[in-house]
């Protein structure tokens, strides 16, 4: 199919496959830039089976590295600000220390928000709903609508309402539901995962940006959340959850390719600790929270699912910066991770405990950073993917 779009394109005596090759390495500025050049090379670009093999090609590690960016929101007076941070510009796998006070500069990605009533006041950026390029985002009142966001190409999406499968909904408000953005690699589609609460459990519906609309996937789960966040790893979406008969905590995964629910026991953590569940590099992670009665304490650990699925392989990490609460970027070196220390970032050495917090500028000192996440410089046109459903359906009724 990509070969026959690259009929007319002045490429000189270079194979089709070479082209291809080379245009998947390039960054996506250029490439968006290059959907001006004709027809052919906008038709090739665009084309939803060079869009999947540009999102694989960050398997190559110094390809992810170069696309890898920070994605994060600063609060000020309740209201989210939305900012993107290319890390290389002073971070680099050579430093193994603090960078001699040099300061990152931010970018803020204010179209997301300003069109928004009341300036985006009411919007909530999920930053960790991210995957290859796209991330979540929420009006948090009204018809708690969702959209999706490409910070490269400044496109966004507003997703179709989710349906009521069931009434009364719970918990307290429609808004509140289990959610992710997750991408099936099955079939090169993005997917975003809603699960509506109900006395008895959860119902599950997924979007999938190919059709633009919501199924249903027909059955209750016996679940109640306790967090609504979705946390992706090994091409599942995952949330912590209570049991309805039993109440007792389990980890589910969603998996997008088989859009099935599984359960994952959980580390053999205190019973006096409330659990978070997030993710620390590639692997599962549970941060502990202390009960309000103890609040002046703090933590020295945390777990992490080193192998995934299997229980015995959950793994006490410990840290010397005692937290409160405590989140990783997605972003590491072969010797630091970028973590969210109480609202602080960090910089943290495993191998010997040592760390420096991270200066960003024009970020006034009256706020605190909201949530942190990696997103990946990638090529997915929520309007090409409107422009190809279209074509799909003038042909469906030739």
């Amino acid at each position: 199919m990509m070969k026959r779009q690259l009929t007319g394109i002045q490429n000189g005596d270079l194979p089709p496959e070479i082209m291809h090759e080379i245009l998947s390495r390039l960054p996506v500025k250029p490439l968006c830039r290059f959907k001006c050049v004709s027809k052919p090379w906008r038709s090739l670009i665009s084309h939803p089976d060079f869009v999947a093999k540009y999102s694989k090609v960050i398997e190559n590690k110094d390809v992810f590295f170069q696309r890898r960016r920070l994605l994060f929101t600063f609060v000020r007076q309740e209201h989210h600000w939305l900012y993107s941070l290319d890390l290389d510009q002073f971070l680099n796998e050579n430093h193994n220390v603090d960078v001699g006070g040099l300061v990152a500069t931010p970018a803020e990605l204010d179209f997301v928000y300003k069109p928004l009533p009341r300036g985006g006041r009411d919007w909530i950026p999920f930053v960790h709903y991210s995957s290859y390029g796209l991330f979540l985002s929420r009006i948090c009142c009204g018809d708690f609508s969702f959209s999706l966001i490409n910070p490269v190409t400044k496109e966004s999406k507003k997703l179709p309402k989710t349906p009521i499968w069931r009434l009364p909904m719970k918990p307290l408000f429609r808004g509140v539901s289990l959610n992710g953005l997750g991408f099936d690699y099955s079939t090169n589609v993005y997917k975003v995962v809603n699960g509506q609460h109900y006395d008895d459990g959860t119902v599950f519906s997924v979007y999938s940006l190919q059709t633009d609309s919501w199924r249903q996937i027909d059955y209750l789960f016996p679940y109640k959340a306790l967090d609504f966040d979705g946390i992706v790893v090994n091409g599942a979406v995952h949330w912590l959850v209570r049991k309805v008969a039993d109440r007792s905590l389990v980890i589910i995964s969603f998996l997008l390719a088989e859009e099935e629910v599984r359960e994952i026991p959980l580390p053999p953590i205190p019973g006096t600790c409330s659990s978070q569940l997030g993710v620390f590099r590639n692997w599962l992670c549970i941060t502990l929270a202390l009960p309000r009665a103890e609040i002046a304490r703090t933590n020295n650990e945390f777990w992490v699912m080193k192998e995934y699925g299997v229980t015995e392989s959950w793994t006490k990490m410990q840290v010397s910066k005692p937290y409160k609460e405590l989140s990783h970027s997605s972003f590491w070196t072969e010797s630091h991770d970028l973590m969210l220390f109480d609202k602080s970032l960090v910089m943290y050495n495993f191998n010997d405990g040592t760390f420096w917090n991270l200066s960003i500028s024009d970020l006034s000192e009256n706020g605190h950073f909201g949530s942190i996440g990696i997103y990946v410089e990638s090529l997915p046109s929520l309007t090409d993917q409107e422009q190809h459903k279209r074509s799909k359906e003038d042909k469906s009724t030739q």
